[in-house]
């Protein structure tokens, strides 16, 4: 059902668009309606590219997947910065005893 149901939004603007021309035959596409849908597909390319950089997560934050707890469900967050070498390194390392 839900693959329907994106059929049809997907085909629904081409169909509409074959109803007008169907319903207006030799006529043109008025300017002011081209200018509006450039101005439509200007603004939703540019709230998703907003949205894709004000969503982004820190490159060097490990992603902590959601789990069942005895509460329910914690969701998914960032965690703690991971380290940027292949591998694991320590946050503060004991020096330990000189040696002499």
């Amino acid at each position: 059902m839900p693959y329907i149901v994106e059929a049809v939004l997907f085909l629904a603007p081409f169909a509409l668009y074959a109803l007008w021309l169907r319903f207006n035959p030799g006529r043109a596409v008025a300017a002011h309606a081209v200018a509006l849908a450039l101005l439509g597909l200007s603004i939703s390319i540019g709230a998703a590219i907003w949205y894709g950089l004000s969503r982004g997560m820190d490159p060097y934050t490990a992603y902590v997947p959601p789990r069942v707890t005895s509460e329910g469900i914690a969701p998914g967050h960032a965690g703690e910065e991971r380290s940027t070498g292949a591998w694991p390194t320590l946050r503060n390392p004991d020096p330990g005893p000189l040696r002499q």
